[in-house]
């Protein structure tokens, strides 16, 4: 019996010399319980806003002429944007090979509006077929000129206008 209790005391005195060993490993090693991985947002944290993008310019200077992107008055169509679609839609002519190829989509048109009001410099910012593209441009380029030019500041300004036209078969 005494051999018994000995090799017990022998295991709870090993056991009793671990104890300290791991109680310091314990205090020293970060937990990882509870906390979440360094990518997550905790619920009582709101996420921070993106940073903002610088704004662009709000003109661009081309043969000494200042074309406006930002106005504070926009320009006037004679009789308004729906007399301006209803030119569009009167003037436009549904190209027949982009017919036969069952064409559909948006052609974007960008122009400057002079402070004379008359349409310049039409281009195609994003076409879908050179028919379509052509007509676009064609129907643009035959606005009438408009009532009102754009204004920045109370003056009258050159104003970079850009202009869908839709393609849709019937």
């Amino acid at each position: 019996m005494k051999n018994q209790s000995s090799s017990t005391i022998n295991v709870i005195f090993k056991w009793l010399a671990i104890i300290p060993i791991a109680a310091i490993l314990i205090a020293t090693l970060p937990s990882c319980k509870g906390k979440e991985k360094p990518s997550a947002i905790s619920s009582d944290e709101a996420a921070p806003p993106p940073p903002v993008p610088p704004s662009p310019l709000p003109y661009n200077v081309n043969n000494g002429d200042t074309v406006w992107f930002r106005v504070d008055e926009f320009p006037v169509f004679p009789g308004g944007n729906d007399a301006l679609s209803g030119y569009i839609a009167k003037t436009f002519i549904y190209p027949e090979a982009a017919k036969k190829k069952k064409i559909q989509g948006r052609v974007v048109v960008g122009f400057v509006l002079t402070t004379d009001c008359k349409v310049v410099n039409a281009k195609i910012v994003t076409g879908i077929d050179p028919d379509c593209d052509n007509e676009a441009l064609r129907v643009v380029n035959s606005l009438p000129q408009f009532e009102k030019p754009a204004f920045v500041n109370g003056r009258p300004v050159a104003y970079h206008f850009t202009l869908p036209v839709h393609y849709k078969l019937q």
